[in-house]
């Protein structure tokens, strides 16, 4: 069930500032199947970034790699292709072949924190090396594809602030600024705060009057409420990406663009989604683990959502068959 802002008491709001919404890439999750999902059940996303794929010497995606992309499943007006690399190479080679599927965007991943990543250069470890990141997006920026409109394919980018330092941005940010990005996500956070350090506003503050090129801002939204906060604190920002609130919260963002806060969820409606979600995993997959896996990651989510049937969760955890894990959903939903 959903409240107005104002049965709530809250700031009047004004739809002519409304920033359009993002669903961030989350590896494990926000898979090719889980995004079509919640388009059909959910939505209220401008755009949905897949789970990063890694372009390497092969110049082959995997089959897991082609179905985030295939345009035959894939809504190529919504969808924007991650990729994760170090060499403008490899990065060329996937953007061309992106391209020629019809997408006019594919997103460059500088926010992984993940040390087997960042280990190789990758992700947030390439933020490391400033001097590295010039030369590749100089490299990316002349020689980019053109799409099937005859426009050179758009290159936006998902950063953190640096890898050990905070500091660290500033140069980040004067390179960025030399190249036509088309929008840049901040995660306000370094590579070593990984998700549990607090973010780091001021930083992002430091961005909203020093960066030449429009700013997406991620991190830490869990409610219509925190949006609001943060299209206010940030009237400048293009977008706000949302990744671990909306898993959380499915219904987040049409709440935002309904104008409403959220008081508990659309159960009915969550319930349609999973099975759906179930059906589409146990067709996809063969054999029950790897069904029950995406499913647990899910619940690690929703589990919020359901304060007072932990018992339930804890059997939704523990299940080793589906049998085992529908009779445990059903005692929550």
């Amino acid at each position: 069930m959903a409240k107005p802002f104002t049965d709530m008491g809250k700031r009047a709001y004004n739809e002519t500032h409304m920033k359009q919404i993002y669903l961030a890439p989350l590896e494990g999750i926000t898979d090719n199947t889980y995004r079509n999902k919640f388009f059909e059940f959910y939505g209220g996303c401008k755009k949905a970034f897949t789970p990063f794929l890694s372009p390497n010497s092969t110049m082959k995606f995997t089959t897991r790699e082609f179905r985030e992309i295939d345009p035959e499943i894939n809504d190529t007006a919504i969808t924007v292709p991650q990729l994760l690399t170090n060499k403008a190479e490899w990065f060329l080679w996937a953007a061309r072949e992106i391209a020629s599927f019809g997408y006019e965007e594919v997103n460059l991943n500088l926010g992984c924190p993940s040390r087997t990543v960042v280990t190789k250069k990758k992700g947030s470890g390439l933020l490391f090396y400033p001097d590295l990141l010039d030369e590749m997006l100089d490299e990316i920026f002349s020689d980019l594809p053109s799409t099937a409109a005859g426009k050179p394919l758009n290159v936006s980018v998902k950063t953190r602030l640096g890898k050990m330092d905070p500091d660290e941005f500033y140069e980040i940010l004067d390179v960025f600024n030399k190249y036509p990005i088309l929008e840049l996500t901040l995660h306000p956070r370094i590579q070593t705060d990984f998700y549990k350090e607090p973010i780091r506003k001021e930083y992002f503050s430091y961005a909203t009057s020093h960066a030449k090129i429009p700013l997406v801002f991620n991190g830490e939204i869990k409610s219509v409420d925190d949006i609001v906060d943060t299209e206010n604190e940030f009237p400048s920002i293009s977008a706000v990406m949302l990744g671990r609130g909306l898993i959380a919260n499915p219904e987040l963002a049409i709440a935002y663009k309904n104008g409403r806060e959220l008081s508990a969820p659309d159960l009915e409606r969550l319930k349609a989604f999973h099975n759906e979600l179930l059906a589409a995993y146990t067709e996809l997959f063969s054999g029950d683990k790897p069904v029950l896996h995406r499913m647990k990651e899910l619940w690690v989510f929703w589990r919020e959502l359901f304060p007072n049937c932990e018992k339930n969760v804890k059997q939704i955890q523990k299940s080793k068959h589906l049998s085992e894990y529908k009779a445990a959903v059903q005692g929550i939903m």
